[in-house]
This record gives structure tokens, sequence and C-alpha cells, in this order.
């Protein structure tokens, strides 16, 4: 099928009429002055339509990863004998390490039914849960309790929702945080608000006495200290569309945050009868300007729960690469992953040349978590994990002939390297063209030595032409043509 130069740039099919209207991508114009966006040497992921302008038989692609069935931590102690629950994931240094909560059938459902405990592995798949020997349980202190109840006085309440992260900012004695829902009666008259913890070590922990922020929200957090904005960010629920909806604050003080503000809902598009349950936010692991949100779709009547994938590039406004597909589906009705599903804090975490989604997952649905049925065994909630080549989450997709253009670029580097995988009798071909859409002799399209493989890093090839830093600096464009092909990334280096 043969387009024209006209019908291309006036963007028919694919993804051309949404592209040009993608807030990502008029925000990110708008960054700069002259409408160029400067990459340098920076990988682009394309995980939304920021970096398609113009673009004809393309798709955004979701690209699920693959559930391992491992029952990394499940219900073992008398201080889990109900479930466990929320979760957070760090790789700390040559060490994993995660913080779970977990309740007992003793104290359900009481102010002391919790416990905030702790795990580490060397490898991200074997776990341990080592005997801390900080809190005594039935007259006992081995056990892996960090605590039950935190904080002093009328203030002191169990931990729910929490979320641990790493503080790169802070000096060594609060490197660890750690948000949570917390009780402080007489500030109002609904006594729970976003409590916050500091540790040196990740053990040790001391509360705020104060709430850090105000507000009321059930279920888990999320929170992170944001390389790109240098500033903390927190997620948790608020109402929206539909329901439940995920609300966002951020400030250059732990210690204090403005109310949640709405950053991601359900809207017509989506299914009816649907709202979305617990942030489980992160960046990227390695980049400051991708954004990665994991939140739960709730559907009510079905009453099940399955993770879903949301993008931003500033942590500020989201977008679903993909509204039709989850990213974790539920297992089938009985297997520990049957009924529903929470992805972890801080779960997407490379081990070894993938990266792993830790995930909980439950035989039983949202209104079936009830006392009784925990108390079998095979109904408490496990944790596991799925898994997904690096930097291959969403791609552009061609399933016959496509091809998209770029805005205007500013890069630095001489080597052009794609992350790209063509499927048999498929390829894909890269273009520099100006900014006004013109082609760069000796590095079009037809100049191309196209890829008819698998490649996570392919440096393209052209058959002559300048050397790519000459071209660094002025503006350009990159035209992709695909043919039965994924493009996951391009990025340009030295």
């Amino acid at each position: 099928m043969h387009i024209s130069r006209r019908e291309f740039f006036n963007g028919l099919g694919g993804l051309a009429a949404t592209a040009s209207l993608s807030p990502l991508c008029a925000l990110a114009r708008e960054a700069a002055a002259d409408g160029v966006q400067s990459i340098g040497s920076r990988k682009v992921l394309l995980l939304d339509r920021t970096f398609i302008a113009k673009s004809d038989g393309v798709q955004l692609r979701l690209h699920p990863p693959k559930k391992t069935g491992e029952r990394l931590l499940e219900s073992e102690h008398p201080w889990e004998s109900a479930t466990l629950n929320w979760f957070s994931v760090l790789q700390d240094g040559d060490k994993y390490r995660m913080w779970y909560e977990c309740y007992d059938v003793d104290g359900w459902p009481t102010g002391d039914d919790t416990s905030l405990c702790y795990a580490e592995s060397t490898d991200g798949i074997r776990w341990t849960k080592p005997k801390l020997g900080l809190v005594a349980y039935r007259g006992s202190k081995e056990n892996n309790i960090l605590f039950r109840q935190i904080g002093d006085g009328k203030h002191r309440s169990r931990v729910h929702g929490s979320c641990v992260f790493i503080d790169p900012s802070a000096p060594p004695a609060t490197r660890y945080k750690c948000l949570s829902q917390g009780l402080f009666q007489g500030i109002a008259e609904r006594p729970y608000f976003v409590a916050g913890m500091t540790s040196p070590d990740g053990l040790n922990w001391t509360r705020i006495p104060q709430p850090i922020c105000r507000v009321f929200a059930d279920s888990q957090y999320s929170g992170f200290w944001d390389a790109q904005m240098k500033r903390y960010a927190i997620f948790g629920r608020v109402s929206g569309r539909g329901g439940r909806a995920i609300g966002r604050s951020t400030s250059d003080r732990f210690e204090t945050f403005a109310p949640f503000t709405l950053a991601l809902e359900m809207d017509a598009a989506d299914a009816p009868g649907a709202d979305l349950y617990n942030p489980a936010c992160i960046q990227y692991p390695g980049s400051v300007d991708h954004y990665l949100m994991f939140p739960s779709m709730f559907r009510h009547k079905a009453d099940t729960l399955e993770i879903r994938l949301a993008v931003s590039r500033d942590g500020e406004t989201w977008t679903w690469p993909d509204r039709e597909t989850a990213f974790i589906g539920l297992g089938q009705p009985g297997d520990f992953d049957g009924g529903s599903l929470y992805m972890g804090n801080g779960a997407c975490q490379p081990t070894g040349e993938d990266l792993s989604f830790y995930f909980s997952g439950s035989s039983l649905k949202h209104e079936q978590v009830e006392l009784e049925a925990l108390a079998n065994p095979k109904n408490r909630r496990v944790i596991s994990r799925a898994v997904a080549p690096k930097d291959r989450l969403v791609s552009v997709t061609a399933t016959a002939r496509g091809q998209f253009e770029t805005p205007p670029l500013r890069f630095t580097g001489n080597r052009l390297v794609v992350n790209a995988a063509s499927r048999p009798q498929g390829q894909v071909r890269v273009g520099l063209v100006t900014a006004d859409g013109q082609p760069i002799s000796g590095h079009s399209v037809g100049d191309c030595q196209p890829l008819t493989a698998d490649r996570p890093a392919w440096e393209v090839k052209w058959s002559n032409g300048q050397p790519l830093a000459t071209l660094a600096a002025n503006p350009i464009r990159l035209r992709f043509e695909l043919r039965s092909a994924d493009l996951f990334s391009f990025q340009f280096t030295a």
C-alpha cells in the first residue's frame, strides 16, 4: 500500500487523531520555548503517544509480564494466621528488601491485629524472614515483626496501607521513609490521616508526631522522592468519576503535604461499574522521566480486582497505553490469584536480565474477605511475581505496514540505538528528517539497513552520510517505518 507524503503528514489512520491531541505531547512541547524536545542521550521508552506526532497504521501495544506461579511469601507463622496484605519491595545495594503487613486470626479485627514485618533476599526470588528480636509476640521475640503499633499516647495505632521507600536526599538518620494510615485523636472529627515514619536502617522506625497529610484515604499509599522534580510525591485514594480514583500531592518536605488532587480516574471509555483501588506508583528504574502506576481495577458486579498500567512523563498527567488489556490478569477460579490482585509498592525491580513485578493474589474476591474465609489457609493472600524483559512493556506496533514520525528533537551522541523486534517477513527502518519534514541526505529511510530480527539494542546503520554527531546541533525528527514489528524505545548515545 502506497501512502502519499500529504496523506502521511495529514496523519490518517492509526494513532494520528489521538496523538496530536495527547495532553502529554502538548505538555512536552510547551516545556521548550522553541517547540523542540531536548532528549540528549536519554533513553526514550515508547510508553505513550508523546513521541508520536504523525502516524499511519500503528498503535500502542501492551506487553504484559508473564506470571511465574511462584509463591514467594505466604502465611506460615501465628502472627500471619489471617493473611498477608499490602507490601513494598526495594533493591537496596546487593539485597532485595520487603516490608509487608499481615493479620492474625486472634487479633482480627481490632487495633492490635496487624504486624508490619520484614523479609529479604539476595536474588529477589528466594526470600527469608529473619528473626529480628524487636517485638515480643506471645512472649517471644523470635520473629520478623518490626512493630504492631507505633506512635505515642492517644496517637498510637496499628499500621495500614504502608509504603516504604529510600530517600536519597535525606541524611542517614532518616534515609528510609514510610507513609501509612495513622490514628491521630483530637485533631478532627475523623481521627485517621496520612502518617509518616522515618528510619536509619529500615528496621527501627519513628513515627512523625503529626499527620503529614490531613486526608483519609483507605487501601495502600504510594510515595517516593521524585528525582525529576526534586520533591516528594505521594499518592492515595480519592473520589472520582465512578467512585474510587487516585490522587497525588507533592512537597519539598516529607513532614507536610497539601491534600490530594485528582491524578487518575476512570472515564466514559472504561468499563462501566469499575473504579481504581490502589496507586502502586513508581518512577521506572533507572529513569527520571518515566512513571508507572499499577492500580487494581475493581469491577463491582464481578467483584474482582486485576492490575492495570497507567503511564506518565511528569508524574502529574497520566494516560492508559491500553485500556482493554490487564497488565496482570486474574488466574483461574480457585487459584491463589483467581479472585483479587494488588501490585506492591516499588514492585518493578530488576532481577537478572528481566524486570520482576511483585504482586499479591488471593482466591477470594473483594467482598469475600472475612475472618471465617481467611481462617482457611488456602484463602490467604500470597506474594508472587511476573517477569518481563527490561524496557519492553509497551511498543509502537504495526501488524502489517505502518509508520510514524516524532516531533522535533534535539539530541547528543553519535549512535542511534533502538529496542525492536520484527516478526517473520517483518522489518524496521529508521530515517532522519529535518524539523520541517525533509529527508536528510544519507540518513533517509531508504538509506537505512533494515532490522529483520529481535534486537533489544540494535545500532541503526545507514549506507552513507555524515556522522550523527554533526547533526546534533539542529533539531531533527525520526521517521520509523515498521512492517510486522514492535518498537519499544530509541536512544542516541556516545
